[in-house]
Parts: C-alpha cells; structure tokens; sequence
C-alpha cells in the first residue's frame, strides 16, 4: 500500500513538473520563432517600406553611429532598443513600444519621423503589427 501512494505521488510530483516547464517557455525563444506566413506578408507590404523609406537612412546597421543608437533594419536591433536602454518594440504590446510612441508623437522629445508624423494608416499598421506579435523574417542580425 505504501509502494502505491510513493508511485502516486512520484506521478503527480512528475507531471505537475512537465505542466511547469511547459507553461513557462522562454519568451526570448517564442519571439525567434518563424514567424506565419501571413504575418511576414503583412511585414513586408506594410512595414519595410515604411521603414525603408522612413527609418533606415538614420537607424541602420551599416552606420558607423546610428541615431541614438537605435538600429531597425534588423529585428534584433528593434528588440533591443537604442541609448534609452528600452526595446522599441515590446511584441504584442503597442503601449510599451516606444517605436509606437515616436510615430504616434504622442511626446514631444519622442517624434519619428523628424520631418512629421506618419499618415494615420501607416500609424495604424504599425499598431497592428506590434500587436500581432510584430512577425518579422529578418532573423539574423546584419
């Protein structure tokens, strides 16, 4: 009788153990996934050029000294962010992204880009975007 309540509670002891691990994946490894197909077309017809077009020519990878140390041609340099030390993109959150609160110009020291504010439906597919997890197939660094 006691060999059965040791296996019982071996048992539960296990599988409380696998619930655990499975339920609190790395987040860092969920954002490095492979985006959806759906997600990187979205990416790729609303975001790069706008980025392209917009953000490169000051925040990119190849600069010797990008602004504010802010890098976006690359999604690594989106999730770290630049000199103020948060990401400026927070994945499935606009609230948090500071990308999100440069193009709204919601703060006067924060407004991108510095020749004026984004038309309200390229604002609204970055939201959209960020909010969708901000699916981006570039996922090495440059």
């Amino acid at each position: 009788m006691k060999s059965i309540i040791k296996i019982s509670i071996t048992l539960a002891f296990v599988a409380f153990f696998f619930l655990f691990v499975q339920h609190s994946a790395d987040p860092v490894e969920a954002v490095n996934q492979e985006p959806a197909r759906e997600g990187v077309e979205f990416f790729e017809k609303k975001i790069r050029p706008v980025l392209e077009a917009q953000c490169y020519m000051c925040h990119n990878s190849k600069a010797k000294k990008p602004q504010g140390g802010l890098v976006l041609d690359t999604r690594e340099g989106m999730l770290k962010g630049g000199a103020s030390g948060e990401a400026a993109i927070v994945p499935g959150d606009p609230e948090k992204s500071l990308l999100i609160k440069a193009i709204r110009h919601a703060d006067s020291k924060l407004q991108m880009p510095p020749g004026g504010q984004l038309p309200a439906d390229q604002i609204k597919d970055f939201e959209a975007w960020v909010k969708m997890g901000a699916p981006d197939p570039r996922v090495s660094s440059a």
